[in-house]
């Protein structure tokens, strides 16, 4: 919830101060980038996921909710958190341009997603290997890579 938060407060305050669309994509960005490399920390933050979500569902609660239905229809499917993440990232860019028609966001949409695949290479990686875990499950107990 935390990390939603990180991307949601920057966005509905810039809303809140009449902020045009190029400025709330920029400080949506802004916010998403400060999670994955806070200076506090070493540069070194978190995958994005949450952050990525609370931005985009500020933005357009439409597309939020699209996001948050994809999730959830993944993580049903296939039990798979990452694999669920993932899915919902390539997606939106396509959401966003469907729901809001702002081309500024579908640019800011499509770096975000790029850098959210990019920092989820490992689970990639484990998801094509068999490693990566279920939702519910153990560390022990891996999802099959043929993904059925």
């Amino acid at each position: 919830f935390g990390d939603m938060v990180k991307g949601v407060i920057p966005v509905l305050v810039a809303r809140l101060v009449g902020a045009d669309t190029l400025v709330l994509g920029i400080v949506g960005f802004a916010a998403f980038i400060g999670h994955l490399y806070p200076v506090f920390f070493g540069f070194r933050g978190g995958k994005g996921v949450a952050t990525a979500f609370g931005v985009f569902a500020t933005l357009s609660w439409q597309v939020g909710l699209a996001l948050v239905g994809t999730w959830l229809l993944m993580a049903k499917v296939f039990k798979v958190s990452s694999l669920a993440a993932l899915t919902a990232a390539v997606l939106a860019p396509l959401y966003i341009w469907w729901l809001t028609g702002e081309e500024k966001w579908v640019a800011m949409g499509i770096i975000m997603s790029a850098i959210l695949i990019w920092r989820h290479r490992s689970n990639i990686q484990n998801l094509l290997s068999g490693k990566e875990s279920s939702i519910g499950k153990g560390a022990e107990e891996k999802v099959p890579t043929d993904l059925e």
